[in-house]
């Protein structure tokens, strides 16, 4: 099977829950909320004492550590984390925090933002620890730890840091470091040799056979002789192998986005991956001595320059190609770990590039991080793959560091409140019968994709994110092959909400945005 991202085309399921997976996880999400209400309440409070004392320049600092209100239904926010902490790095949280010592205010902010962190770390062990467990919620909470407390060593080893210098980077980092390799803003990772001629405007050429040394050329020119796609640049992120014939600073950018987007998902959806096997966070929670995680193979993605190469190289084995926008094509049981994602450059493109290249990207890392599946078993329930893949490309990345992702956004969504005001809509019981032919069929697979992005968005946005946890369930289910005939509980079970509520609910969270 093919996944494919065009503005119509093609995934399913339908699904068990554990017993009571909504409650506890309601519970421990109201949890969470009730502890940032409570610390936005006190640092407000520290900041009108200070206000009051004429010390505004203060009072601003303090909001600043004020978290922002997430809207109800609005997108999700995620802070991406540096792989070198340089807030830790040489010891300058502990000297800025030693020198806020003179400043009453400053001491009362940390206190509050470690009593904060402090609750965030009992609440990620117990979201960890409970069955079913709640990682997802763990992972965020941890990350809330951190951006509190950022040398807080156990929530910095089970988000994957070792110690650095004084500080704290990623296994992968400090390995690059050990290589002679530095992170350059433009560049990324290249042997420290390279700076001076990469800042010169010079790129390495192909390499010939024979050669031993870099030839280096001026940039244009070597982009050029990397044009080709036999000789187009090879790349290594820490999760991804990229072949490109793209100029060199477009493939920088792709494979930052690429590893930008990896931790997001695993992140959003740890709860699918789940397994002790297969997610690091799940590992580290469960063996307290592990640090880092184990090496595996990279994700492999080729990324060609434009829609004519992709096409003539994809053709042979996929005639329709051509009406593609990117594909992943899952590799059958038994036949590997690791296929290719396709994709090409396509600034003028229908859908947005990046938000193409999210959703196929998300599928490949959901086939090849949530261990074996067997989707073709469920009888319909296909939407929810083409459902999940296109709520991906809500994926906002903003120059900061934080990406917002779930939003009403994107030109599917646009389509599905247009057909909906032309009275176009599959109710969402009928749209779960849907098997893969029935999904992708051709004079309804524009609406199909529409609805099922739209309402992944819902279940994962709507009602303070109340669904989302029993819809993640339901979709990890779909995965295994779970959801046959008179066998799983239903979607509506899961949610504890009949489909024709469940209909009414979606359609005003449409309607209202």
């Amino acid at each position: 099977m093919a996944f494919y991202c065009s503005l119509g085309l093609l995934l399913t399921l339908q699904v068990p829950p554990p017993d009571q997976t909504a409650k506890p996880s309601a519970d421990l999400r109201q949890e969470l909320r009730a502890i940032r209400e409570q610390e936005s309440a006190r640092l407000e409070g520290l900041a009108t004492r200070l206000i009051q004392q004429g010390q505004s320049s203060a009072a601003k600092a303090v909001r600043a550590k004020i978290e922002p209100t997430p809207q109800a239904g609005g997108a999700t926010r995620f802070v991406l984390l540096p792989k070198v902490d340089s807030s830790t790095l040489n010891g300058l949280a502990n000297v800025a925090a030693k020198s806020g010592d003179a400043e009453p205010w400053n001491g009362e902010l940390r206190t509050i933002q470690e009593t904060t962190a402090s609750a965030l770390f009992n609440l990620a062990e117990r979201a960890a620890g409970s069955i079913p467990t709640h990682y997802a919620l763990a992972d965020t909470c941890l990350r809330g730890v951190l951006s509190r407390q950022p040398d807080h060593p156990e929530a910095r080893r089970l988000l994957g840091y070792i110690p650095y210098e004084k500080g704290w980077a990623t296994p992968f980092a400090t390995s690059q470091f050990r290589k002679g390799m530095v992170d350059h803003p433009t560049f990324g990772w290249v042997h420290s040799s390279w700076v001076s001629h990469l800042e010169n405007g010079e790129l390495p050429a192909p390499p010939i056979r024979g050669q031993t040394t870099v030839r280096w050329l001026p940039a244009e020119q070597a982009d050029q002789l990397h044009s080709p796609w036999k000789s187009g640049w090879r790349i290594s992120t820490e999760h991804f192998k990229i072949q490109t014939n793209v100029p060199f600073s477009q493939a920088i950018a792709f494979g930052r986005q690429l590893e930008a987007f990896h931790d997001l998902f695993c992140s959003l959806l740890a709860d699918v991956i789940e397994s002790d096997k297969r997610l690091p966070l799940a590992q580290r929670f469960r063996d307290k001595k592990m640090v880092g995680e184990k090496s595996n193979d990279p994700h492999q993605v080729y990324y060609f320059k434009n829609k004519q190469e992709y096409v003539d190289y994809l053709i042979p084995y996929e005639p329709t190609i051509a009406e593609s926008l990117g594909i992943y094509i899952p590799l059958k049981p038994g036949k590997g770990k690791r296929a290719p994602a396709y994709f090409f450059h396509d600034p003028e493109g229908e859908i947005n590039a990046t938000a193409t290249l999210f959703h196929e990207v998300s599928h490949q890392l959901l086939f090849e991080t949530a261990g074996r599946n067997a989707y073709n078993k469920n009888v319909g329930n296909y939407w929810v793959f083409e459902g999940l893949g296109t709520y991906f490309e809500t994926v906002v990345m903003g120059s900061d560091g934080v990406m917002m992702v779930g939003g009403l956004v994107g030109p599917r969504i646009d389509a599905a409140r247009v057909k909906l005001e032309q009275g176009e809509f599959v109710p969402i019981e009928q749209l779960l019968q849907f098997d893969q032919a029935a999904f992708n069929t051709r004079d309804s697979i524009y609406l199909h994709y529409a609805e099922s992005m739209a309402l992944a968005v819902f279940l994962m946005q709507g009602r303070e994110k109340a669904y989302r946890e029993p819809f993640l369930d339901y979709a990890k289910d779909a995965y295994r092959g779970l959801l046959r005939r008179n066998t799983g509980q239903s979607l509506q079970e899961r949610l504890g909400v009949s489909y024709e509520d469940l209909d009414k609910e979606f359609l005003e969270f449409l309607k209202q945005g």
